[in-house]
This record gives C-alpha cells, sequence and structure tokens, in this order.
C-alpha cells in the first residue's frame, strides 16, 4: 500500500472513531457481516405506537428495527443477571446524551 493511501486510510480510521455517535445518512445500509442469520419475530403494534417507535428512532439515529433489538437483548441480559443496576444506568445516559447531541447539532430553521 502506499505511503498516501495509508496514510488516507488511517486520517479515515481516525475521523471514523472522533464520530462514533455521528447519525447514519439516510441512504445507509445497516447489517451485521460476518454473523449468522437469526429467528425474526412479528410484533403487532397499533398506528400510534407504530409512529412513536418510528419517530424515536430517527432520534436516536437507527432503524426502528435496530432500536426494538436492542431494547429486548437490554431486558434479556438484564433478566439474566448479565449487567447490574449501574451498567443500566449507565446505559441510559449514554442514550439520552446520544439523543441531546443530536438536537444540539440540528439546523434551527
Amino acid at each position: 500500500m502506499s505511503d498516501d493511501i495509508a496514510r488516507l486510510v488511517a486520517e479515515e480510521a481516525a475521523a471514523s472513531e472522533d464520530n462514533r455517535d455521528a447519525p447514519l445518512l439516510a441512504d445507509s445500509a445497516v447489517g451485521r457481516p460476518n454473523r449468522p442469520r437469526s429467528a425474526v419475530y412479528s410484533v403487532r403494534l397499533n398506528l400510534e405506537e407504530v409512529a412513536s417507535l418510528q419517530a424515536l428512532a430517527e432520534e436516536v439515529g437507527v432503524p426502528a428495527s435496530t432500536l426494538v433489538r436492542s431494547w429486548i437483548v437490554d431486558q434479556l441480559r438484564s433478566a439474566r443477571g448479565e449487567f447490574g443496576e449501574a451498567e443500566a444506568e449507565l446505559r441510559a445516559a449514554q442514550l439520552h446524551l446520544a439523543h441531546l447531541q443530536r438536537h444540539l447539532v440540528r439546523p434551527v430553521p
């Protein structure tokens, strides 16, 4: 790899790490490479619940299915005692801070 390409790759990697919590672009594809396919569950929600879920997912900057999956995984981990109350509070605080950050960087109409 030439020095210019190596430098460019290093710069892009550093920029990516510096902006980990930046919202994804609207046309970004979110995937889980190198992970086996898993089961899919259907959940019935009324239109108001779906709208609320989609709005929250947009605020957080992730697809609605990713948000729901994270909630389920968090609850399963909590039920199995895989993380304590302090970690749960920290995760909630991180989500809240990410939400606030997105509101701070939004342009004012």
